[in-house]
């Protein structure tokens, strides 16, 4: 964006927000210039209007504009949102829905077809990107009875349905299908019935919805606004995601594995074992491949975010998307970043809460030359004391 207002006059670059779109107009195909010009500028009026209602590549560099003077610090003038992103009403209304994913990472894609006070013609398909599709629903639903099934759908979210595009839906479960027939799983059944709702399936991916919003910060501003994403845990979209049970397990184990056979746990010390393992467990557990795969979710989670609390917590749910996705091999390890290392900080806390502030940590019993290899004991610990080995 350097550079970039020198092209345009003071009247240009100051213009409100009722004249914006005049002047994008105006600017043909400079427009994109002039809105990088405004956020140089900090004219948030005009970049907010042509976020909103601008088109093409001008309403995308406005919407990354708007993410850029939030990092800044600058405030954005209230406007309304648009309401639906299916385009104005027709005879025949067709339209799609997300609910992010769960705990699991099952994510709910609904599209609906009504005509003006009809029952909606609907189909649910419940589906695992990297593993195919779990379950298909079609039924004809009331209003009231499609939002309830969607709530109902998958049980463990407490969040809302959103609106999203019917093509990038459509092209979705089609990929999701083609996931499933590559594992040589069997396809649920309903598909044959729904088709009408699942076709046509456009022949490109298109944009994902979040992406179209515009959030796209600089590496610096997305570092500087990551630092506190051990937050993000405490959105209902973020919530319930937890390492496996597995992983916890071993995390626990290797807290152990620090207490000398047949003696007592020292609480500070297992404490201080336990910090570090927290670190190491978060970098072996977080690889590239189950980093794409967060990153991906999060992204799902973010429309959610985006709907309910504005674009603020977007944002950081934006920044926190970035640095995860640019972590290093050897340098920028996982745990630097504090939403990855908050999933075995919430699965201790957690343990604790089950535990009744004690945590149980496996430690290895002394050998009796005389009685064989023994197995792992439980030992109970919190921050402050120890108590003997469980017999």
């Amino acid at each position: 964006m350097a550079n970039q207002d020198t092209a345009f006059d003071e009247k240009a670059l100051q213009v409100s927000a009722d004249d914006a779109l005049a002047a994008l107009e105006a600017a043909g195909a400079r427009a994109v210039a002039l809105v990088d010009a405004w956020v140089k500028r900090g004219n948030a009026a005009a970049v907010a209007e042509a976020s909103e209602r601008a088109t093409g590549a001008a309403r995308k560099a406005a919407r990354r504009g708007i993410g850029v003077l939030k990092s800044r610090g600058v405030q954005i003038p209230e406007r309304a949102r648009t309401a639906s992103l299916a385009g104005p009403k027709s005879e025949e209304t067709v339209e799609a829905w997300l609910m992010p994913p769960d705990t699991a990472g099952n994510t709910l894609l609904v599209v609906t077809s009504h005509a003006k006070a009809s029952r909606h013609k609907s189909v649910f398909v419940v589906l695992h990107d990297s593993h195919g599709v779990y379950r298909v629903d079609v039924a004809e639903l009331s209003q009231t009875q499609l939002r309830e099934s969607m709530q109902k759908a998958l049980p463990g979210a407490h969040y809302r349905p959103v609106r999203v595009p019917l093509p990038w839906v459509r092209y979705r479960i089609a990929e999701a299908r083609k996931v499933q027939k590559g594992r040589g799983a069997p396809e649920p059944l309903g598909f044959t019935s729904a088709r009408a709702l699942l076709e046509p399936v456009p022949s490109e991916q298109p944009t994902h919805p979040f992406d179209d919003e515009g959030f796209e910060l600089s590496d610096e501003d997305a570092k500087s606004m990551s630092e506190s994403s051990a937050t993000l845990h405490t959105l209902p979209e973020f919530r319930g995601w937890f390492p496996t049970r597995s992983a916890v397990e071993e995390m626990l184990a290797k807290v152990g594995e620090t207490v000398p056979p047949g003696e007592e746990p020292d609480p500070a010390k297992l404490k201080g074992a336990l910090e570090e393992e927290l670190v190491a467990s978060t970098d072996r557990y977080f690889t590239p491949e189950r980093r794409g795969e967060l990153v991906r979710a999060m992204k799902d989670s973010a429309l959610s975010v985006l709907s309910r609390d504005g674009e603020s917590k977007a944002l950081e749910v934006a920044a926190a998307m970035s640095v995860i996705a640019n972590r290093g091999l050897i340098t920028d390890a996982p745990h630097e970043v504090g939403f990855l290392k908050g999933f075995f900080e919430k699965a201790v806390s957690l343990l604790l809460a089950q535990g009744g502030g004690s945590l149980r940590i496996p430690v290895r019993k002394a050998v009796d030359p005389g009685a064989g290899t023994p197995g792992p004991e439980a030992a109970r610990t919190d921050e402050a004391s120890a108590a003997p080995a469980e017999t």
